[in-house]
């Protein structure tokens, strides 16, 4: 009895140096870098910008309009975060542009976009809502890159068997999203906003005292508060403008990011308990009230 002998050989890989969706993400870039340059050419010579009082009353409002600034940034950063990752996770067509794209975005220096952003926009804008849209801008740029990778990443993770059942009984998109897909990306998106918003604080000040040349682009901040107690040499308004800043920082980590990575522990997929879990004070204290409680 003849056998018949078949040699197996391993199909060679095709490589594709070049392809459409790479056109598409060169034009893109492009596009936007020339309407940008066009606009900057057109922003006015001489601007002239606000007076920065280093009263410490003042320091409070100043606070305010930086937290105000970096919680506008956030918010975009998390719905862009939600639909571009959603969308780049489960559209295979979109994600073969939609990733590429992100991978040069957060690879290009943050602080170059600052003078393109706020001459174009002071170009055709009203100065002060230029400025403020520009800063919104610099701060998102610097918060939404690792949060949409992260968020992309915990879709693409998700384990089958919880797929399955959320099939299995049935979820339309919505209680997907709500009861799988968020809890399973709670932990990851908070600790990437963390990283987000402490990047945030760096470009906040930059874009706060922002004066290239005559064109005085500065906002009413702590970054522009600092500025002008440096300029000035008051180490006092320099201490109270520090300690200003830095009381903000730990307040929102006690109040704001502790208590949401102790309250994201619960959707841990652990076989055995972890080593480490968060605590938080503040937590403890809401989840005791009665009130908070009757509310939830």
């Amino acid at each position: 009895m003849q056998r018949d002998s078949h040699n197996f050989t391993p199909k060679k890989l095709v490589q594709h140096p070049f392809t459409w969706g790479d056109m598409v993400v060169l034009i893109t870039v492009a596009v936007s870098i020339y309407v940008g340059i066009r606009l900057t050419l057109s922003a006015p010579a001489i601007i002239k910008g606000p007076t920065i009082s280093l009263n410490p009353n003042a320091l409070p409002f100043y606070a305010s309009l930086s937290i105000i600034r970096m919680v506008i940034a956030y918010i975009l950063s998390i719905l862009f975060t939600l639909v571009y990752g959603y969308i780049a996770a489960y559209n295979r067509s979109a994600e073969r542009i939609f990733i590429p794209l992100l991978d040069i975005l957060q690879s290009i220096p943050i602080l170059s976009f600052l003078p393109v952003v706020v001459l174009s926009l002071s170009a055709f804008l009203p100065q002060r809502f230029a400025i403020e849209l520009a800063s919104i801008i610099l701060i998102f740029t610097s918060q939404v890159w690792n949060m949409t990778f992260a968020w992309y990443q915990s879709l693409k993770t998700i384990p089958m068997e919880l797929r399955e059942a959320s099939s299995i009984f049935r979820f339309n998109g919505w209680m997907r999203f709500k009861t799988l897909e968020l809890p399973f990306a709670a932990i990851s998106l908070i600790w990437n906003s963390m990283m987000s918003w402490a990047g945030g604080w760096f470009f906040l000040m930059a874009a706060e005292i922002f004066t290239p040349g005559q064109r005085d682009f500065r906002l009413p901040g702590l970054g522009s508060y600092l500025k002008e107690a440096a300029n000035e040499g008051d180490s006092a308004s320099i201490i109270l403008g520090v300690v200003t800043l830095v009381f903000v920082i730990v307040t929102l980590d006690q109040f704001v990011w502790q208590p949401l990575l102790t309250w994201a522990d619960r959707f841990k997929l652990e076989t055995v308990e972890g080593r480490v879990s968060h605590t938080s004070w503040f937590y403890d204290v809401l989840h005791s009230s009665h009130i908070i409680s009757w509310f939830s």
